[in-house]
């Protein structure tokens, strides 16, 4: 027995003292999770359980400290069997099917930090129940059975897409289980090791793998005591370095394991090279090539100078002292650098009609990338024409842009060629034929029945769209949301459509909330978005709910015509999630500062702002349910004006009647409808200087119910001050630049998107005494401190010296793991710390 956790009551104790005293029947090894984003996954794991009349799962775990929302392990889905830790150590623990919802909720202090426990969760068709260290905490009735077969089985994290709840601390000892265990099955295997042979034990875990503690890279699959490696689990983003994230603990007596870190890929020239696996116990290793042009003499391995995948098997058979090492396998790729070229994937124009009534420059765009970068690179795309070589826009994501203008209408084949960083190349062809006439082009599918749910928030889909430039005066997408099957999505949930356009960044064309469980059809102009809307488009769905959601459906209509300006380009302004009368940060809205192309002629200003958070906790009802009116600032100058509430009742999109209190006005949006965008006339500021923009939020609203309210008091001023929801906007500003000729956006865009800052933190872990150094000069630093749930904690805003050192006094805030964003004018950049 590895942990013993002894049992509460007398009895117990007795029929503890009777057991055999095992205590080396486990082993001392473990796996660390950092709570940041290890975790284990065995994909379609519930095929294991489906349709058992009984299920039970249980492990051993170290937490590292209690803090709110810890995955600790199980099935988490439109089926759900899972366990996580809340705050203060209460635990819940949660079964739902089809039948019904049932749950037991571990009281505060069930889970004990820096104590190894024993967990076990248990349904015996009748009642869940759950065990701590052998000890019955409470149960529930329950009934039915686990009937889907493809949800994930989860160690580390609860798998809910949209919500990360990892673990922190250690994990030993878990198995899956089709019937129900009893106080006595769950005694016997804390005192004994199980074999991996018991009747309806379906996965085991045993977590003995690597050298604790040491270079473990090469080990990518958390063995499962039974099958033949179908059931092994996939470990993801653990360092397999150091005391934590690897495998930690003590080897048996007697045990011994190899470490053996992952090989590098190579190129077919590649010297030979040494192999550096090595045994706990210090005796020798031995090597063997199991596949792939190779062969190994000792530890140095010759490469047979063709490409494949080679895989090498490190061995020890033990002596009279130590057991056998379990074998471990090491696999990387051998590549010729003069066949693996870059891949290349056409965007605009697609093959066949582009429209095109007057004969002016086209956008050409194309993705180009290459794998293992730690090899390879892109060193050149160009685009060719007619036999004119057109060189693109890198924007640094592989994406590529160029403009071509056709002598006449007629056929051409547009070539696009790509090198690597050896002079390998690739090309690829597209045979366009350029017209002058169009007409309308209707029911463009983009997205089909995609289902947004619980465990899926979002979704990602590519359509292709016409090929145009000045064809259509008008540009309609209509979404159509379905119920699926059980029904659609009880709830008013955030739902937005983005489209990553041709530069590689995306771009949110439209929100929209969905409707209390009715489904709806919606329409939206997108003629602003057309620089965005034409080629091969991909497009993002996202709807973070916890229910059964809805189908999205997606299509365009293109409306022929001469549109008012034929060149338009789109930069993102602002994009996210502000706290709305935060007492410490009335304005958390960051200045931008733009400056226009030489050749725009008119821009339009694009902003949706959603208010969210109500309730007694927040004043006046905010953000949802306060109507406030905000206001944008050009050059220094209070310039636009949002009146930021929207008529409920008539639902704007006429989705009505709906469940719930749809027929509440709101801020900036109703249920069943698509947000409100409201437009500003950006064309008399276009000069060719910079022009600065901030958005204020209504300067009247302060919430004296936030917890950075030095005067707010729990249960006299507000019921809770700390309840943690409070008001919010989501805010997505774009700006459209409209020019007289081609156009790629803003000066400096491409720069402003891909290159993030780059600064340091140390001591990392700290006391909460942080240095923060910035690795590139800046005139303006804001530092914006988040706890691991999102909730900004500190936020600070001082003039700086270039390159300078900063301190960042953290010691107010509790232990734990925190994001820390730094933003300049120049970019952002974002890492985390860990206080103790």
């Amino acid at each position: 027995m590895k942990k013993i956790a002894l049992p509460s009551t007398l009895l117990l104790l007795f029929l503890w003292a009777l057991l055999p005293q095992q205590s080396v029947a486990q082993s001392d090894q473990y796996l660390h999770f950092d709570r940041v984003d290890d975790y284990v996954v065995l994909n379609d794991g519930s095929h294991y359980i489906a349709n058992a009349s009984a299920f039970s799962m249980a492990g051993w775990y170290y937490t590292d400290q209690l803090a709110y929302g810890q995955g600790m392990m199980g099935f988490r889905g439109n089926n759900g069997f899972y366990l996580i830790q809340l705050n203060n150590g209460t635990m819940e623990c949660r079964f739902h099917n089809s039948v019904g919802f049932y749950e037991f909720v571990a009281p505060a202090f069930s889970i004990v930090p820096e104590t190894w426990q024993h967990i076990a969760w248990v349904y015996d068709g009748a009642k869940v129940a759950l065990y701590i260290d052998g000890v019955l905490k409470g149960s529930s009735p329950a009934s039915g059975t686990f009937e889907l077969d493809n949800i994930d089985f989860a160690i580390g994290k609860s798998i809910l897409a949209g919500f990360n709840f990892y673990f922190g601390g250690r994990v030993d000892e878990v198995s899956v289980w089709t019937k129900a265990l009893t106080p006595a099955d769950i005694q016997d295997m804390m005192a004994n090791e199980l074999t991996g042979d018991e009747p309806e034990l379906q996965l085991y875990y045993k977590f003995n793998q690597g050298v604790p503690g040491e270079d473990n890279t090469s080990i990518t699959k958390l063995k499962c005591e039974i099958g033949n490696g179908e059931r092994d689990a996939d470990l993801l983003n653990f360092a397999m370095m150091g005391p934590t994230s690897n495998f930690g603990g003590v080897l048996d007596i007697g045990f011994q394991a190899i470490t053996f870190p992952q090989i590098p890929n190579k190129l077919t020239t590649a010297e030979p090279f040494e192999l550096n696996a090595a045994a706990s116990s210090g005796l020798p290793v031995s090597y063997e090539v199991v596949s792939g042009p190779a062969s190994v003499d000792g530890n140095i391995v010759t490469l047979d100078g063709i490409a494949g995948e080679v895989v090498i098997k490190a061995s020890q058979v033990g002596d009279g002292t130590y057991e056998p090492a379990e074998d471990i396998f090491n696999s990387f790729q051998v590549l010729d650098p003069n066949t693996f070229v870059p891949v290349i994937e056409a965007r605009n124009p697609l093959a066949g009609e582009v429209y095109v009534p007057e004969l002016s420059a086209i956008q050409l765009a194309a993705i180009s990338t290459i794998d293992y970068p730690e090899l390879f690179s892109v060193s050149n795309v160009y685009f060719q024409v007619n036999g004119e070589d057109i060189e693109p826009k890198d924007w640094g994501n592989g994406h590529y842009t160029g403009w071509w203008t056709p002598p006449a209408y007629g056929s051409y084949t547009v070539n696009i060629i790509s090198t690597n960083n050896y002079g390998a190349s690739a090309t690829e062809s597209v045979n366009i034929n350029v017209v002058d006439q169009t007409s309308d082009i209707n029911d463009v599918i983009a997205a089909s029945d995609i289902w947004l749910n619980s465990t899926q928030n979002s979704e990602v889909v590519e359509a292709e769209l016409p090929s145009y430039l000045g064809a259509f005066s008008q540009v309609t997408a209509t979404l159509e949301l379905k119920c699926p099957t059980g029904g659609c999505g009880p709830w008013d949930r955030v739902s937005s459509v983005e489209a990553k356009g041709h530069n590689g960044q995306w771009v949110e064309i439209f929100r929209y909330i969905t409707p209390y469980g009715t489904p709806c059809s919606h329409s939206i102009d997108l003629t602003d978005y057309m620089s965005v809307l034409q080629g091969k488009i991909a497009f993002r769905l996202n709807c973070e709910t916890l229910d059964n959601g809805f189908l999205y459906n997606l299509k365009f209509d293109f409306k022929a015509g001469a549109p008012q300006h034929k060149y338009s380009a789109i930069d993102i302004v602002w994009w996210e999630t502000y706290p709305f009368g935060d007492p410490a940060n009335l304005q958390p809205v960051e200045e931008r500062s733009i400056q226009f192309p030489d050749n725009a002629v008119a821009s339009t200003l694009k902003l949706v702002s959603t208010g969210h958070g109500w309730g007694d906790n927040n004043t006046g009802n905010a953000a949802e349910f306060h109507d406030d009116t905000h206001h944008i600032w050009v050059n220094g100058v209070q310039t636009f004006e949002q009146h930021n509430w929207q008529d409920c009742n008539p639902n704007p999109d006429a989705c009505q009647p709906q469940n719930g209190t749809w027929y509440f006005d709101r801020a900036g949006w109703c249920p069943g409808a698509i947000a409100h965008w409201f437009d500003y006339d950006m064309t008399p500021f276009i000069s060719n200087t910079p022009v600065s923009l901030r958005y204020v939020f209504d300067e009247d609203y302060v919430d004296s119910c936030h917890p950075n309210n030095p005067n707010c008091q729990s249960g006299v001023t507000c019921p809770d001050c700390n309840d943690g929801f409070n008001p919010h906007l989501i805010v997505a500003c774009n700006l459209v630049t409209f020019a007289d000729g081609p156009v790629d956006g803003l000066v400096g865009s491409d720069e402003r998107y891909v290159q993030p800052i780059g600064f340091k933190l140390y001591p990392n872990p700290s006391n909460g005494l942080v240095y923060l150094e910035l690795k590139e000069e800046a005139k303006l630093m804001e530092v914006r401190v988040m706890n691991s749930f999102g909730q900004l904690v500190m936020s600070q805003r001082e003039s700086i010296s270039p390159y300078g050192t900063h301190a960042l006094n953290l010691q107010g805030l509790p232990k734990g793991l925190y994001w820390v964003e730094v933003r300049t004018e120049k970019g952002r950049g974002m890492e985390k710390v860990v206080v103790e």
